[in-house]
């Protein structure tokens, strides 16, 4: 029987720091992807990215060195786009209609 979402997002809450970043990447797929939404929140949809731009973004709220395994993630669970070669990112347009029940509404 799965948790409530409230309960996933009380978990997680141990897995910040005092400045608002992730100290690690949670094992459980619910809490993976309430924090990869939480980053993906400071994505505009309104432009594209560069990978730079997108690896600064995902290390101003990860206090632990993998920003390429977050970044992998974000695209492998839909948050980000990307061009093949990796030039250009973007914020997939659906991504919280897909994950509405995995964001805080708090």
């Amino acid at each position: 029987m799965e948790q409530p979402m409230e309960t996933y997002f009380k978990k997680l809450d141990h897995y910040y720091d005092s400045d608002g970043r992730l100290t690690q990447y949670p094992s459980k797929r619910p809490m993976r992807i309430i924090a990869l939404a939480k980053i993906a929140e400071q994505i505009s949809t309104d432009r594209k990215y560069t990978e730079k731009e997108i690896n600064e973004i995902i290390r101003h709220h990860i206090a632990f060195e993998d920003i390429e395994l977050i970044r992998r993630e974000m695209y492998q669970y839909r948050f980000l786009g990307r061009l093949r070669d990796g030039s250009e990112y973007w914020a997939e347009a659906d991504w919280r209609t897909v994950y509405a029940e995995y964001i805080r509404k708090d």
